[in-house]
């Protein structure tokens, strides 16, 4: 018989194209981590992005790995358009939103750039997500039914060379439902890039994310790979192409997909 599997926390649909971490609405244009420089003031940023995974297989208790079906070739796949819509109110600050296409799910948050010294910047960031899906397992969350969720971090950038740049941040989340706090929740992220040519990037990162879950009592883990490359011709758009591959976990499905995201200047 299959172990029962422990899913992650918050909103797996938007998660899984992991452009922005767990406090959604801020504006990106990294890999995967969050970039800590905010938007200038009065500038809106407005980004659709999708994301597609699959998987067949999950992470075990012990880690190992299993069939998610007794069918050799069950195939889960998981698909997702969103919309993100981001502001500069003011110096060093941002504030937006991101909502899902069907709807079901909806974030805000804000991003405060509190210190740039030399080739190094860092934010502190504050999100939360509303969700009413009942029947979709969530990437990075161990829930199922209608829940929200309060998100806190830190994201830095630093500039090693004119051609390498080191991307990270740090975030933790908790999961409440209409009973109260269910999981916790603890993110880091790190990518660097390396420019290969004006307005062309390649990067590569990893994403780690790791659960408690307070009603079964067992926690969960997933490391992720990124790989794919960020496209900025000018300061009119911006197209992140990223490929994650689950490399290890426990009590979570296995994936491998594709994310892109379009990011829209509108000054």
């Amino acid at each position: 018989m299959l172990k029962k599997k422990l899913i992650f926390t918050v909103v797996v649909l938007l998660a899984f194209i992991d452009v922005h971490g767990q406090v959604f609405g801020v504006s990106a244009d990294k890999l995967v981590a969050i970039n800590p420089l905010s938007i200038p003031t009065g500038t809106v940023e407005f980004e659709p992005a999708f994301g597609y995974l699959y998987s067949s297989t999950y992470f075990e208790n012990n880690g190992g790995m299993q069939s998610t079906s007794f069918e050799n070739d069950s195939i889960t796949n998981l698909q997702c358009l969103f919309f993100r819509t981001t502001y500069g109110f003011a110096k060093n600050f941002e504030a937006g939103v991101l909502i899902s296409a069907n709807l079901s799910n909806f974030s805000a948050g804000l991003k405060y750039t509190f210190f740039q010294a030399g080739n190094t910047a860092g934010a502190i960031l504050l999100g939360t997500t509303f969700s009413n899906e009942s029947d979709l397992v969530f990437r990075n969350t161990g829930f199922f039914g209608k829940t929200y969720s309060i998100a806190t971090g830190v994201a830095f950038t630093t500039l090693l060379s004119e051609k390498v740049e080191i991307d990270y941040d740090f975030q933790y989340q908790n999961l409440l439902d209409k009973s109260g706090s269910q999981a916790n929740d603890y993110f880091a992220t790190a990518d660097a890039s390396f420019k290969i040519k004006e307005g062309f990037r390649i990067a590569s990162g990893l994403s780690y994310r790791y659960n408690q879950d307070k009603a079964e009592k067992r926690d969960a883990y997933l490391l992720t790979m990124n790989t794919g490359l960020i496209i900025s011709p000018g300061r009119t758009f911006i197209i992140v192409l990223n490929v994650p591959y689950d490399l290890m976990g426990r009590n979570t499905d296995k994936y491998v997909g594709f994310t892109m995201a379009l990011t829209i200047f509108l000054d």
